[in-house]
């Protein structure tokens, strides 16, 4: 394989919405809800659940050799593992994905959450018809969406040529509608690719957890990973491929072997110079790679949007800051993120971040002095009020006269006022 495509979005939830309908329908069984929602199986942690069945995962990485061996087996022992010989076939992708991810990735900071296979489905841009091939993981709680695009008419996947600018961007481009196999009709839309994916999942989800819970709002972020042997100038192909004249970050390989050459962009990456009889380790290696730095851009991404918590945007801000001096993570992914770090767009997000949190905290200054200032405007009230019930007692026990030693405490505290109203004014003029 010397030529190939593989578009990826990341999708993030922002803000759920609880149901305040009382659902007593009785909750449909995970197989159920997969074969409805189109879904061939979901890999969750080491079990293999599909319509079929569930099998058990297991894994063994061998760190001398560099390679994992997984087996899978029957949850319930009566079934037979040849019936599921077809769906562990099929789980190919995840299997190297996790092998990528033991080679590349520090658990504790990146770890995968899930794997979902959904069906290939047909969509209708304009007058051309494509066949999309889906396969969606959660990374750090983060939905990383993958397809192929496949010209339905040829039964060829698209090549490099294909996908220049953005009238040739299958991230960004509109379906007119879409349909799976075997459906008799199509489905009218107004949306992208990956929209259609993301919808499905976030319906299968919202199922699942009884319709309690739906995704109201999300971030995401888009990119392209090309994989040809057949670039020579990949500073002119990107510039093509992105539609700019000029690359926003400097043109850098960060590959560490002999076994390609990696170039990353925002937006996109390029891998070239690789043995196209073994296209597994770039293919599932850029993979890996590039959901790392769509989680971090995406995470950096809803970090500046967030207004109201400081807090939270503090702790982010030092979580990212971490995790850029993350001690084990290996030297490709410690590039990448050296990389990402010396970005224009990974650095100006940061400046916009310090300058939320420098706002945010001379807002919060604020609002302390406000209640400051309401605490003493109460303190003097009450130290009048007090002030003023002591006159009677003076009238009595020395003999004041009331109405004198009353106009001489007003004019007391009204002087005190005054000059305590003109220092906080001059002190905070903003108010």
């Amino acid at each position: 394989m010397s030529d190939t495509i593989v578009f990826m979005s990341a999708y993030d939830i922002t803000r759920y919405s609880k149901s305040k309908l009382l659902h007593f329908n009785k909750k449909q069984g995970l197989d159920v809800l997969l074969d409805k929602h189109h879904l061939n199986y979901m890999l969750l942690g080491d079990k293999l659940i599909s319509p079929k069945g569930a099998l058990t995962l297991s894994t063994e990485y061998d760190y001398i050799q560099q390679n994992t061996v997984f087996s899978f087996e029957p949850v319930k022992e009566k079934h037979d593992i040849e019936k599921f010989e077809e769906l562990i076939r099929s789980t190919e992708f995840c299997v190297k994905l996790l092998h990528a991810q033991s080679v590349l990735a520090d658990f504790s900071y990146f770890k995968i959450d899930y794997f979902i296979s959904m069906e290939p489905f047909l969509v209708h841009i304009g007058k051309h018809l494509y066949q999309i091939d889906p396969i969606i993981f959660s990374m750090n709680r983060v939905l990383i969406i993958t397809f192929k695009v496949i010209d339905f008419e040829t039964g060829i996947p698209l090549k490099k040529g294909d996908v220049f600018g953005n009238i040739g961007n299958y991230n960004l481009l509109t379906v007119n509608e879409y349909q799976y196999f075997g459906d008799e009709s199509t489905t009218t839309y107004n949306g992208k690719i990956s929209e259609i994916i993301y919808d499905n999942i976030s319906d299968f989800f919202f199922e699942m957890l009884g319709k309690k819970f739906k995704a109201e709002e999300y971030s995401f972020i888009h990119n392209t990973l090309v994989l040809s042997n057949e670039i020579d100038d990949v500073t002119n192909y990107f510039c093509d491929l992105i539609g700019i004249r000029e690359l926003p970050s400097p043109l850098e390989n960060i590959s560490t072997t002999g076994n390609y050459e990696y170039y990353p962009q925002d937006g996109a990456s390029v891998i070239k110079n690789y043995n196209p009889d073994d296209v597994d380790i770039p293919l599932y290696n850029g993979i890996m790679l590039e959901s790392i730095k769509l989680y971090v851009y995406l995470f950096q991404i809803i970090n500046v949007d967030i207004t109201a918590d400081m807090n939270k945007v503090v702790r982010n801000d030092l979580y990212l800051e971490n995790l850029f001096f993350a001690p084990k993570i290996p030297i490709e992914t410690h590039n990448l993120l050296s990389y990402i770090y010396k970005t224009k767009s990974f650095q100006h997000r940061k400046q916009a971040t310090k300058l939320k949190i420098s706002y945010m905290t001379a807002e919060n200054e604020s609002k302390k002095n406000r209640n400051a200032v309401l605490l003493n405007i109460l303190l003097y009230i009450v130290s009048l009020l007090g002030a003023i019930g002591t006159l009677e007692t003076l009238e009595n026990k020395l003999n004041i006269p009331f109405q004198c030693s009353f106009w001489t405490v007003i004019s007391v505290f009204s002087v005190f006022g005054i000059i305590w109203v003109v220092t906080e004014y001059k002190r905070n003029k903003h108010f």
